[in-house]
């Protein structure tokens, strides 16, 4: 709640400038929801900021266990665009904010997979998994719009990539713990680390319309 009223009283600001046409916008993309404020600063360069909204559920595995997911973010995007052949730009910036994920171990039956090994479980035995990515992540890509040209309606894409290195942990219930080997826990933690280690680099493609005053 705090990062959502700060992003709005920071759009506010950023419209308040006294530079050119000022364009709101909102859109969709694998950042979530978003709605934004974009102002020129000269010929050449836009600064941008937005507010990123997602909340959806997702499956995944690591090499032994199947994950029922979810996954939040809440983030402010600060962004520079500089214009290289008309509307076409490269965009710098970062996304701050909360990116998690928080997974629960599916059991097949009434057993459980742990670095090959196999247990019983009962229904008080469970695993949770946690993966918060860093609170600023680096954002570097391309796109087209957000120069502004006169007040009316315009598209804009984006595609890019946010750097951000996923720090993951595993909370087995003290029923569970007591079952297993650590060693086999560790082993889980460290597969589930390797995966969550390929979205280090995270791909952000969005698309969305803007009105200019």
């Amino acid at each position: 709640m705090k990062l959502l009223s700060l992003s709005l009283a920071s759009l506010v600001a950023l419209a308040a400038l006294p530079a050119g046409a000022v364009e709101l916008y909102g859109g969709v993309g694998t950042t979530g929801l978003e709605v934004g404020v974009s102002q020129p600063l000269s010929s050449v360069f836009s600064a941008r900021l937005d507010y990123n909204w997602m909340h959806l559920s997702r499956n995944f595995s690591t090499r032994d266990i199947d994950y029922d997911a979810k996954i939040k973010a809440s983030n402010v995007g600060v962004y520079l665009d500089g214009f290289v052949v008309g509307g076409l730009r490269v965009t710098a910036g970062a996304l701050i904010g909360q990116r998690k994920v928080h997974g629960v171990a599916r059991s097949v039956g009434s057993t459980i997979t742990l670095n090959g090994v196999t247990y019983p479980v009962a229904a008080s035995d469970t695993l949770d998994l946690d993966a918060d990515l860093p609170t600023v992540t680096p954002y570097l890509g391309v796109g087209f719009g957000h120069r502004q040209s006169g007040a009316g309606l315009r598209v804009y894409g984006d595609a890019g990539v946010a750097w951000g290195r996923p720090d993951v942990r595993l909370s087995p219930s003290a029923s569970l713990a007591a079952k297993v080997n650590p060693s086999d826990l560790a082993a889980e933690q460290s597969s589930a680390q390797d995966k969550a280690n390929r979205l280090r680099a995270y791909p952000v493609v969005k698309l969305g319309v803007g009105y200019a005053f």
